[in-house]
């Protein structure tokens, strides 16, 4: 056995040598599991100590000589020339060594040396006087373990030196170095799963394999020979009853339960237990419950050495009563997937549900096999058309290539004209993914010729597709798509127009006509209502319909609907195979986080997206696209610029122009936008205003001229006013007005007048973003609505009103905090301190509501939470609740942080004579006591109205979750 790792035990054993050699005797048991280097490291012991002048004697127990007389002293020091071969003989012989030069006695497996050795070690350990002597001998893993009352007294003495598993960031070096084999880090982390790091099993598991690269996925299959060889030695002399228990665990798998084990293992329950602690002791089951093997490698070796028929019946007998007791499809069909083609009729939905569920999680490669299990059984046509169906939606995430191939064959082998249009349908929608929108409007052109006028419901649902589908190319909806929408529009209040004739066929015109119509932006209600009718009834599974008429909705400010069909969407994957739905509906979930202004919302939800697919996907590049670019837009609003910047790389967006391969792709201008959202966050307004006029002419050229789809105009008018060309953002600005006027809702028109007021100065400003704040106060856009507020801000400074531009700005960094905008809240700490517009001096803070102000303060003062709590009245778990949002809202750590992040006072507590704060509104932000709602920080005595009151109340005005709760006024 190679040693390797072992640097800190050889360490303290050259110790250990040292003080034996000074005269003191030293007795080491090195411990540890079957296989884990003990022989290995007591070699190393024997050759440092003959170094270090040591005589050494070695010697090993084991069956053959555990009934023997002095079997390990005679292998230590030889059989005595005078025949003496008693203990006081051998005694006698060690101390004579002992008195030329220290001794050195290493002992494998020590607890099965013979009694009288075992004497023989104590007698020499326990001499009267000093004697330089080292014992080091290998003992199991079991601490009670010791077949003898000498080996057991010995191991009572010794010093216990622990040898356990390699850890991950080692295995690598070890396949290196002993197996000539380079693994990376998915295949060492593969390793130290299946082996737990254990020497032995490592060189067992990468033995015989070919090519000097070993993946993740090679290291998964079955164990091979060596390892088969290897892990048998864990089970000899097994009992009966203790390898039944073993091959019924190894069955079960993880999670096996005690009496389903007992009941594969035919043994009553206490028999099954006893089994238990038997294997547990030999270490092969972990010590833990439920029964699971001490390293997944042992199991694996133990299924593969059962006769494959009894293999076979032990996992149908498994999956039987696993389904009977209604113990999940996933843990059933596991079962059936092992026993291989059976069938069985009931088989098929057990394994077909998993695969939906495993899908879902984002588990393809999992769910594909599940799905080839159910075709190599004999299956209906229809059956198999709809299980090959759902292989190909899984293997997109595995094999794209080979799932676009499998579903085309299958369109090709299809005669029924109504499934062949569903396959068309999922062939376009494939290839849709794949960012290829011509190649799914061919296969729709073919298929509708293929299956012919006898059939004209279907080849009306492939037409409609095919101008849905050039919704979605660059050059903008065909003639046909606007031809369709129009006469669509024409025969509203036509029950018996053939336009509208069929659910799904009206629900899809339904959809066309609002994607046109949001493009155009001349009309939210003319897009709000077919959107919501194209929503109606809508599959879990339907991507188009989602992708257009849920983006509708959300750019018509309809949240808590969009919110809602989003949630119905991704509670339906879970049921269908529609992974690819579940997805959008996850990109939907943040864009309305973003559009809210929950910035850290928007991030959890896209991450995991991200990962799944990669940002670099060949399945599903326009998904991916879109993901990416709402993750790097809101980790730059976020201040995250070096994360924001890998991405954008890692998905060949990392230019420095607008000149990138992106003008033949839908998320092409999105992912520009992103960009420049970076641009503004390094300082760059310029090529920041270089990429959103970009995206902005592809946006054109396309018919998508509304702000609501993407303001780049507004946005890269701030960015050339901020590079100094303001008559060029003014038009802009100017143009983005008019066109959000036209589409109607605050929040684009709030966006437009924010813009159009930085390209002004003086008064004309402070008129034109006032009104933009109170607009986006009638909006659910936080985040917009903060950075307006801080520009009004800096515009009343500028202009001498220093009250109430002290009120705007704590105004705008409370909201900046509750949106997570770090590099917009730095600017406004930048900005000099707001000054409290009342008599009495109150101690505020921008960031911070009165009663956090109050806890902090008195938390700052060396309070405990306890003494806070009984000062305010309060219960513990609010002080806790309150202290954490002042630890994120000021963004320390803890405690520590308070001392700089709030001033000194002579006092935490307030005066008796002064009035309790008013109570904090939802959504986090700081209000007057006055009985008029108003988004100012000031205090008011109760009665007295604000000046800066808005003549009408917002209903998004309190805060980022009413939001989403409170209806509009549309509905």
């Amino acid at each position: 056995m190679p040693l390797t790792g072992r640097e800190a035990e050889l360490a303290r054993l050259d110790g250990l040598i040292g003080r034996a050699g000074g005269g003191v005797p030293v007795i080491v048991a090195v411990r540890g599991e079957r296989g884990v280097g003990k022989s290995a490291l007591l070699e190393a012991v024997a050759a440092r100590a003959a170094d270090a002048g040591f005589r050494v004697g070695t010697a090993a127990g084991g069956p053959a000589v555990r009934d023997s007389l002095f079997a390990a002293a005679r292998q230590a020091l030889g059989r005595p020339d005078d025949g003496t071969d008693t203990l006081d003989g051998h005694v006698a012989r060690g101390r004579d060594v002992m008195a030329r030069t220290p001794l050195a006695l290493c002992v494998d497996d020590l607890m099965d040396v013979d009694a009288s050795s075992a004497a023989w070690l104590v007698a020499l350990a326990s001499l009267d006087r000093p004697v330089p002597l080292l014992i080091v001998a290998a003992a199991g893993d079991d601490p009670g373990s010791g077949r003898t009352a000498g080996a057991a007294e010995l191991l009572a003495r010794a010093e216990h030196l622990e040898l356990t598993g390699l850890p991950e960031a080692g295995i690598a070096e070890f396949a290196a170095r002993h197996c000539g084999l380079t693994l990376d880090a998915a295949a060492a982390a593969v390793c130290h799963e299946l082996t737990g790091g254990n020497p032995g099993l490592l060189l067992a598991h990468l033995a015989g394999r070919p090519g000097p690269a070993v993946t993740a996925r090679e290291l998964r299959g079955a164990a091979g020979p060596e390892a088969l060889r290897c892990t048998r030695r864990w089970l000899d002399d097994l009992p009966r009853p203790a390898l039944a228990m073993a091959r019924a665990v190894a069955v079960l798998g993880d999670s096996a339960e005690v009496a389903h084990a007992a009941a594969l293992a035919e043994l009553p329950v206490p028999d099954a237990l006893h089994a238990i602690d038997t294997l547990v002791a030999r270490q092969v089951l972990a010590n833990r419950v439920p029964p699971a093997f001490r390293h997944p490698l042992l199991g694996t070796a133990v299924l593969a050495g059962m006769p494959v028929g009894s293999r076979i019946a032990a996992h149908l007998k498994v999956a039987r009563f696993l389904r009977d007791e209604q113990w999940g499809a996933e843990r059933v069909a596991q079962q059936l997937a092992a026993a291989g083609p059976t069938g069985l009729d009931w088989a098929v939905e057990p394994l077909r549900t998993a695969a939906r569920k495993l899908l879902h999680e984002g588990r393809a490669e999992e769910a594909s096999r599940y799905l080839r299990c159910v075709l190599r059984d004999r299956l209906p046509a229809d059956v198999r058309s709809a299980v090959r169906r759902e292989l190909a939606e899984a293997e997109t995430f595995v094999d794209p290539d080979l799932a676009l191939s499998e579903l085309d064959t299958l369109l090709r082998e299809s005669e029924d004209p109504e499934v062949c249009a569903e396959l068309a349908l999922d062939v376009a929608g494939m290839l849709i993914d794949r960012a290829r929108p011509a190649d799914a409007a061919s296969v729709l052109d073919e298929t509708a010729e293929r299956i012919g006028t006898g059939h004209p419901a279907a080849v009306r649902r492939l037409t409609l597709r095919k101008a849905s589908v050039s919704l979605l190319d660059a050059a903008g909806p065909s003639a046909e798509a606007r031809r369709l929408a129009d006469a669509d529009a024409a025969a509203d209040g036509d029950a018996d127009a053939p336009e509208r004739a069929g659910g799904g066929r009206s629900r899809e015109l339904a959809n066309l006509r609002a994607a046109i119509a949001a493009d155009r932006g001349t009309d939210r209600d003319a897009a709000l209502a077919p959107a919501r009718e194209a929503l109606t009834g809508a599959e879990g599974g339907d991507l188009g319909r989602l992708w257009q008429s849920c983006a509708t909705l959300i750019r018509a400010d309809e949240l808590v609907e969009a919110r809602a069909h989003c949630w119905r969407t991704g509670r339906l994957s879970r049921a269908m195979s529609g992974r690819r739905a579940g997805l959008a509906a996850d990109i939907f979930r943040a864009r309305i986080c973003r559009v809210a202004g929950d910035l850290p919302g928007a991030v959890a939800v896209l991450r995991p997206v991200v990962e799944e697919i990669g940002p670099g996907s060949a399945a599903l590049p326009t998904v991916a696209g879109f993901a990416v670019a709402g993750l790097v837009e809101a980790l730059a609003q976020l201040g995250d610029q070096d994360e924001a910047a890998a991405l954008l790389a890692a998905h060949g967006v990392a230019g420095h122009g607008p000149d990138d391969d992106l003008h033949g792709r839908y998320e092409g201008p999105y992912l520009l936008a992103a960009r420049a959202a970076l641009w503004r966050l390094r300082g760059e307004p310029g090529r920041a205003a270089g990429d959103l006029l970009a995206a902005g002419r592809l946006l054109v050229r396309r018919g998508a001229v509304s702000p609501a789809v993407l303001p780049w105009r507004s946005r890269a008018a701030l960015a050339l006013a901020a590079d100094g060309a303001t008559d060029r953002a003014e038009t802009l600005a100017r143009e983005e007005l008019e066109a959000a006027r036209r589409w109607g809702t605050p929040r684009t028109i709030g966006v437009a007048r924010h813009a159009l007021a930085m390209t002004r100065s003086g008064e004309r400003r402070l008129m034109l973003l006032t009104e933009a704040v109170r607009h986006l106060e009638a909006s659910p856009a936080r985040l917009e609505l903060a950075v307006a507020r801080a520009d009004l801000g800096a515009a009343l400074r500028a202009a001498g009103r220093t009250a109430e531009a002290d009120r705007e700005c704590a105004a705008a960094l409370a909201l900046a905090g509750e949106c997570g905008a770090a590099p917009l809240a730095r600017r406004l700490r930048a900005a000099p301190e707001p000054v409290p517009a009342h008599d009495k001096p109150v101690r505020t803070h921008p960031l911070l509501t009165p009663q956090e102000l109050k806890i902090a303060g008195l938390a700052r003062s060396g309070h405990t939470n306890r003494q806070i709590s009984q000062m305010l009245f309060l219960t513990m778990r609010t002080v806790e609740f309150h202290l954490s949002g002042v630890y994120r809202k000021l963004g320390i750590a803890g405690r520590q942080g308070l001392a700089e992040a709030i001033p000194a006072e002579p006092s935490a507590e307030p005066p008796e004579d002064q009035a309790r704060p008013a109570a904090q509104p939802a959504g986090g932000r700081t209000r007057h006591t006055g009985p008029a709602p108003c988004s100012c920080s000031r205090t008011l005595p109760p009665g007295q109205p604000c000046a800066d009151t808005p003549a009408r109340p917002s209903r998004w005005h309190d805060g980022p979750r009413s939001a989403e709760l409170r209806p509009s006024p549309s509905r």
